[in-house]
């Protein structure tokens, strides 16, 4: 199962904001353009990044798959408005209400065209991520992943007698899983990585880590 369009498009949305260095001045504006909406003091002063207020606006129905009016808002507050308003405009075309969508009509050439031309992730800010933030997305997850290394390493495509190699030389489940993510890393397309590991995460039923790391992807560091 591959991410959808529109969890892709709020993905993109993350990245753009969290990798700008006007990330705080960013989210105080629109916490303040959606206070209305979000319509709790508790639940307002708990948003410290983009990937809590896009939480908190799709529990109160104002984002949505069928509606991401709220998202122009927040692309507007970005230097690359022009771009990200583009995918914006492109996922609006593209997208299918749900009450009307007919998962099992797909035609030939709209499968051939979502497998080759992935334009949400074609030009995703993650060739701009900081050493430092990628360290600790893979921080994350050699600390948590635990016994599960070996379902994320099949989920991430590794060959088995490299996964039975890393199990045979290393001691610790801290260190295994480290091994697994160098060996991904050095393979893995660098626009495309997060993606990819957010997926096998989630196919490893560690939905939790996958929160984790989105959180620290909408983080300025």
């Amino acid at each position: 199962m591959t991410l959808s369009e529109y969890a892709q498009l709020k993905q993109y949305i993350i990245f753009s904001v969290g990798s700008n260095e006007r990330h705080s001045e960013i989210i105080s504006s629109m916490k303040e353009f959606f206070r209305d909406s979000i319509n709790s003091v508790r639940k307002f002063e708990q948003i410290n990044n983009i990937n809590q207020l896009l939480k908190i606006l799709e529990i109160r129905d104002v984002l949505s798959e069928d509606n991401v009016e709220c998202l122009k808002n927040i692309a507007m507050k970005l230097p690359n408005s022009r771009d990200v308003l583009q995918k914006i405009a492109d996922y609006e075309k593209e997208h299918v209400p749900r009450e009307y969508a007919n998962y099992y009509a797909a035609k030939p050439q709209d499968l051939k065209k979502k497998g080759s031309d992935d334009s949400y992730i074609s030009t995703s800010p993650l060739s701009n991520m900081s050493k430092r933030k990628k360290q600790r997305i893979f921080d994350t997850i050699t600390q948590e992943i635990g016994s599960f290394w070996r379902d994320l390493a099949r989920n991430l495509q590794v060959r088995e007698w490299v996964i039975d190699d890393i199990d045979f030389q290393n001691q610790t489940l801290h260190v295994k899983a480290t091994k697994l993510l160098e060996v991904y890393d050095s393979k893995a397309d660098p626009q495309r990585w997060f993606f990819i590991l957010c997926e096998a995460l989630e196919k490893s039923r560690r939905k939790d880590l996958v929160r984790s790391i989105q959180d620290i992807m909408a983080m300025n560091i």
